[in-house]
């Protein structure tokens, strides 16, 4: 080995023990590195989210627009409040004979009107493909369970209500029997054509403004940690 190269080696190898005795980052500024970097990449996670919410979030205040058009809005004077009805429904409404019907309020929630002649009820049971789901139980109060002459209706809403209403529009095509109970049966009827599509459409639409603002208020949820993110990156900024 010629003079230079040996020097060249010395030269190397000094710089490489330099190196591995120089001192070390310490752990505290590493792992602060990490955190930074984390919250970066969170950021960038939680705007993917948003593209993706957004762009279903346009897609169903689209399909809102185009279900209400089937719709009238109502509201009379003697009511608390107006209600979204299917076309064709607001000379119908309310009902006279035994039926059961559905409508929006105009806080959005989902309405069902059962209605019964002849006899009286509280709750009632919708059965159709094997399968039945029962009614809250609506206590004779003249608000929502009222009587008329021999004409019974209870206005039935909550989660159970929505249930009701998803398995008619999942069953809209097929036969559907509503059960009149009182503590025991006190009625029946087998749900005619119009009244299934009336409610399944009304369904339809409750759904998809459900689901419109599950969007927005996920939309919101994600603007709320993505500031978070910067306000820290921001305050990291401040101390250096």
């Amino acid at each position: 080995m010629n003079k230079t190269k040996v020097i060249t080696t010395l030269l190397s190898l000094a710089l490489l023990a330099a190196t591995a005795c120089g001192p070390k980052k310490p752990k505290a500024a590493e792992d602060r590195e990490k955190w930074l970097t984390s919250l970066n990449d969170s950021i960038a996670a939680y705007q993917k989210q948003t593209e993706a919410v957004s762009a279903s979030l346009a897609q169903t205040r689209e399909e809102v627009g185009q279900l209400i058009g089937d719709f009238e809005y109502v509201n009379h004077s003697r009511e608390v409040e107006g209600y979204h009805i299917y076309k064709g429904w607001q000379t119908r409404y309310p009902m006279t004979q035994t039926a059961l019907v559905a409508r929006i309020t105009e806080s959005e929630g989902f309405e069902l009107i059962a209605t019964l002649t002849g006899g009286v009820f509280n709750e009632i049971a919708v059965s159709s493909g094997g399968e039945t789901l029962q009614s809250k139980v609506v206590p004779h109060d003249q608000a929502l369970n009222y009587r008329a002459g021999n004409l019974n209706t209870v206005c039935f809403t909550g989660s159970r209500a929505d249930s009701i209403g998803q398995l008619i529009t999942a069953h809209d095509e097929d036969a559907i029997t509503v059960t009149y109970l009182n503590g025991k049966r006190t009625g029946s009827l087998t749900l005619p054509a119009d009244q299934r599509k009336m409610i399944a459409s009304t369904w339809r639409l409750y759904s998809t403004q459900k689901a419109a603002h599950n969007d927005e208020k996920e939309l919101s949820r994600l603007s709320g940690k993505i500031n978070v993110c910067r306000r820290m990156l921001e305050a990291n900024d401040s101390v250096k």
